[in-house]
């Protein structure tokens, strides 16, 4: 069970019940903007008490609500236009946000100083207004998005995104959006997707997160496994990569992917049988550090015992993955492989190259076929940073503590019934990694914690929930931990002896 907070650790925004799923922290202006339900807010990260709830609201127009009524949704939850995507464009002055819009998905570009809408002759994306493909229709699907300023073909920004992309959720897809010439403003890029109803492409993914790394965008997301298929029904974990420089085939995969590959995420317990934690539900990194990234998982939800982990990854590992070996299966009913390197066209099929529309039509045709990896990617250490029975981890974000030479990682992650659990890791000498639970806090006691970020300048941790925002101090010591030896397993902590209390932890 989780304990209670003390009211000096902590603060909270609320504006009623609007779903607070949405986060984007903007460390230089220390403004967290919250995408909720007809609403953006802009949160001070020194105390978001400071903020008022704003009048302006991203409400659907009549007409829409009226056709997603007809169409069987409720008008107070799905019928509203829920805030899925918001992401920086370029320094930050402008945002581009998309919403549900009443199950038919709008986007639109917005100044982070004030909320208000860019004008036409100001936007960046000219194709601004219709958001299919970039966020979802359905306030619960689980969708990600990350704006890429540099990198794509010409140099053009664009929004690439996971989600649903048809209102009866038939058509999922990875995305990118039209690119548009930075001087004149025309089109110069088709949008880029993946292969439409294949199942060896994308088969019914739940989007938990996507990150801009190198020459790269990488996806994480869960899925149906189709190399089990013939076993069963299976979920597994995936990551997924495409080039950013990719403008699709020329005959072939023409606005789709020429690059795409998936692998999938090993996060289990070693051992002659392991113990497999298949589903990805969030994943982390840190803004300014690409080697790693850190997830939580679950088992099945779907009836019978649950537990979730904690499991973390080498980018090196996942770039090892994809430059390996690719998994085929012959006929319906024959099992996977590993495709021969003799049978592998040049030049290496996901390979990122300058010009996509170069590629041959063999290296295009195995792709279309052949985007699994044989491999997974390891988890780092080869075990789970952290496991527990009987909890299911929702959300996850991470903060890195250097106590007197000493590097720590803590793990916040959010629960479905309403707690974080804090965990702190470290290494020996020899390198070994040890991790321990130090604190389970009562975020929002019954709300699933829907999404987490950090602050390291104002020690903060801030708490997404469906009926707000809640800003605990990363060092919870006075009154929290009430002996010598939890309190020193807090890395933020350090024992007081004169007073006989838990202190924040102060260098020297």
């Amino acid at each position: 069970m989780g304990r209670p907070l003390p009211a000096y650790h902590t603060r909270e925004f609320s504006c009623g019940r609007l779903y607070y799923r949405t986060f984007y922290m903007d460390r230089k202006r220390e403004i967290l903007f919250v995408g909720g339900m007809d609403k953006v807010f802009r949160l001070n990260l020194a105390n978001i008490n400071r903020t008022k709830c704003n009048d302006r609201s991203l409400s659907a127009n009549k007409d829409v609500v009226s056709t997603c009524v007809y169409k069987g949704k409720r008008e107070d939850y799905e019928c509203r236009n829920h805030i899925k995507v918001i992401q920086p464009i370029g320094d930050g002055t402008k945002l581009y946000i998309c919403g549900t819009n009443a199950q038919n998905p709008r986007d639109m570009e917005i100044y982070s100083s004030n909320l208000t809408e860019v004008s036409k002759s100001q936007l960046t994306l000219r194709d601004i207004g219709r958001g299919i493909g970039k966020c979802p229709f359905d306030p619960d699907d689980n969708s990600t998005a990350v704006w890429v300023e540099h990198g794509n073909p010409g140099d053009m920004p664009g929004l690439y995104s996971g989600t649903v992309a048809e209102f009866t959720k038939a058509d999922t897809v990875i995305f990118r959006s039209a690119l548009f010439n930075r001087t004149t403003h025309e089109q110069s890029e088709f949008f880029m997707r993946t292969l439409k109803y294949d199942s060896m492409w994308l088969d019914k993914p739940n989007f938990v997160g996507s990150f801009d790394i190198g020459d790269h965008v990488f996806f994480f997301f869960r899925e149906s496994a189709v190399e089990y298929i013939n076993c069963g029904k299976v979920i597994y974990s995936r990551v997924a990569r495409v080039c950013k420089k990719d403008t699709g085939g020329k005959n072939i995969l023409t606005h789709n992917w020429a690059t795409f590959l998936k692998a999938r995420l090993n996060c289990s317990l070693p051992g002659e049988y392991p113990f497999y934690f298949n589903e990805i539900q969030a994943v982390y990194k840190f803004p300014d550090d690409d080697s790693n990234v850190y997830a939580v998982f679950t088992t099945s939800l779907h009836g019978g015992p649950h537990g979730s982990a904690v499991c973390s990854f080498r980018l090196s590992d996942i770039q090892g993955a994809f430059g390996g070996k690719f998994k085929e299966q012959k006929t319906s009913s024959s099992a996977w492989l590993p495709v021969l390197t003799s049978q592998v066209p040049e030049p290496r099929p996901g390979r990122c190259v300058n010009s996509t529309k170069t590629l041959p039509d063999a290296v295009l045709n195995f792709l279309r076929t052949h985007t699994l990896m044989d491999s997974a990617v390891p988890q780092s250490g080869g075990r789970p940073v952290f496991y527990r029975e009987n909890v299911v981890f929702l959300s996850l974000a991470v903060h890195k503590v250097d106590v007197d030479g000493v590097d720590y990682l803590v793990y916040f992650a959010g629960t479905r019934d309403g707690l974080v659990y804090k965990i702190v890791e470290w290494k020996d000498r020899s390198g070994q990694s040890f991790s321990n639970l130090v604190d389970v806090i009562e975020a929002s006691p019954g709300e699933p914690v829907r999404t987490i970020d950090i602050s390291s300048e104002h020690k903060s941790v801030y708490l997404g929930s469906d009926d707000g925002v809640r800003q605990v101090r990363l060092d919870l010591c006075r009154g929290r931990h009430l002996s010598c030896l939890r309190c020193v397993r807090d890395p933020y902590c350090g024992w007081d002896r004169d007073h006989h209390e838990c202190r924040s932890y102060v260098t020297g």
